[in-house]
């Protein structure tokens, strides 16, 4: 091949971004990143943004904690423009079937650091006064958490990257992985073949088709998820915190200005290719977010419709990420299946794959991530049940 790198990163999103930038600090040679559209063009562009650190199982609350550092202290960590984190306190409002799982990640989450306490009633309607309590027996409660712009965040690391050595091309996508003998050699692309010694995967929903031909079968599925913006009068009730209702099972937060967020489960069909996912709102998308915030958020449910677009998840049987090397084929990395929590995850991983791929050791073991665990019967634990909130 007439073309080589060290190490190629396939996809522009958080992920790819964060893991280029990461390799380029640590001096991991030629690092090119390739992205078929523009950065930001895929699953990142359409993020909700969430910062949260709640999850069942440590790995993933460790990831989400380094991460959420980065993204709290911009400045410090990257250097390079920042993320635009907004502290709001994020709550997760429970069921009374669901107060002992939410009790029990809670006091796991306060053993590894976390600043996080199980709430009742009463103290949600202090955090939260719009909402109403209906069916609420409790919640978890992380009062540093908030939301953030994947865009800005992506950009950073890109501008990082490139200030040490980074490489890019854009509207150059991947057609195919090269691998003989049970290593990947390189990638093929309309501009030609690039020979490397690595390939980091992070395609997020468009993984399955470069990885089926060299026969890595992940268990990725995918389904479409879609976000609502509305906009409160001058003057009117907005939310106060990153709220994600286990009861209802609406998700709000606010944005800047009279701007909010809300997601509701509403035609999340599955998909077949990342590529059949149909970017605008269904028809009823509007009434069901206004019906799920008539009963939660009675006072926002009259807000003036701003838009809404949709985007496919890309997740696995135990919703919870795939990071490590791929079974059988050695240099090929992967970072995918981040179903709906990826976002403030990406600034650690892009730290644990790049000490993955230059051989050192990890600031966290992910080992329990491994894309092996499906085939090994060692899935994660969910304490909510299956769902992105793992």
């Amino acid at each position: 091949m007439a073309e080589h790198a060290d190490v190629v990163v396939v996809g522009g999103g958080l992920f790819g971004t964060s893991i280029a930038y990461q390799l380029c600090r640590r001096g991991a040679g030629r690092v090119l990143l390739l992205e078929r559209a523009a950065l930001g063009s895929g699953d990142s562009g359409r993020t909700f943004g969430m910062v949260r650190r709640h999850y069942s199982n440590a790995v993933t609350a460790l990831l989400a904690m380094r991460g959420s550092h980065t993204i709290m202290h911009w400045a410090e960590e990257v250097g390079i423009g920042d993320a635009g984190y907004v502290e709001t306190g994020y709550l997760l409002p429970v069921p009374e079937a669901l107060v002992e799982a939410s009790r029990g990640n809670v006091a796991r989450l306060a053993a590894l650091g976390l600043d996080t306490s199980f709430v009742g009633p009463s103290e949600i309607a202090q955090i939260e006064p719009l909402l109403a309590l209906d069916g609420i027996a409790g919640g978890a409660y992380e009062p540093d958490g908030g939301f953030a712009d994947a865009h800005k965040m992506i950009l950073g690391w890109f501008a990082g990257g490139y200030a040490h050595g980074l490489q890019a091309r854009f509207g150059c996508g991947v057609s195919a992985l090269i691998v003989e003998g049970g290593r990947v050699r390189g990638v093929r692309t309309p501009e030609g073949d690039i020979g490397c010694d690595r390939v980091v995967l992070a395609t997020g929903a468009w993984a399955r088709e470069l990885l089926m031909p060299v026969g890595v079968d992940v268990p990725i599925a995918l389904k479409r998820i879609q976000v609502a913006v509305l906009r409160q009068p001058a003057g009117a009730p907005r939310p106060n915190v990153v709220c994600s209702d286990a009861v209802t099972n609406v998700v709000v937060r606010p944005d800047r200005g009279a701007l909010f967020c809300a997601v509701t489960y509403f035609g999340d069909e599955p998909l077949d290719a990342a590529d059949d996912c149909d970017h605008d709102a269904s028809p009823g998308y509007e009434a069901a977010i206004r019906r799920a915030l008539s009963e939660r958020y009675p006072t926002l449910a009259g807000a003036a419709w701003q838009r809404a677009w949709a985007g496919p998840y890309d997740y696995s049987p135990d919703w919870n990420p795939i990071v490590g090397e791929a079974p059988g084929v050695e240099g090929l990395h992967l970072a995918l299946a981040w179903s709906g929590h990826g976002f403030k995850l990406s600034p650690a991983v892009g730290e644990v794959v790049a000490a993955e791929v230059v051989g050192d050791q990890p600031v966290i073991d992910v080992t329990a991530l491994r894309p092996a665990r499906f085939a090994e019967g060692e899935l994660l634990r969910l304490a909510y049940g299956p769902g992105a909130r793992a």
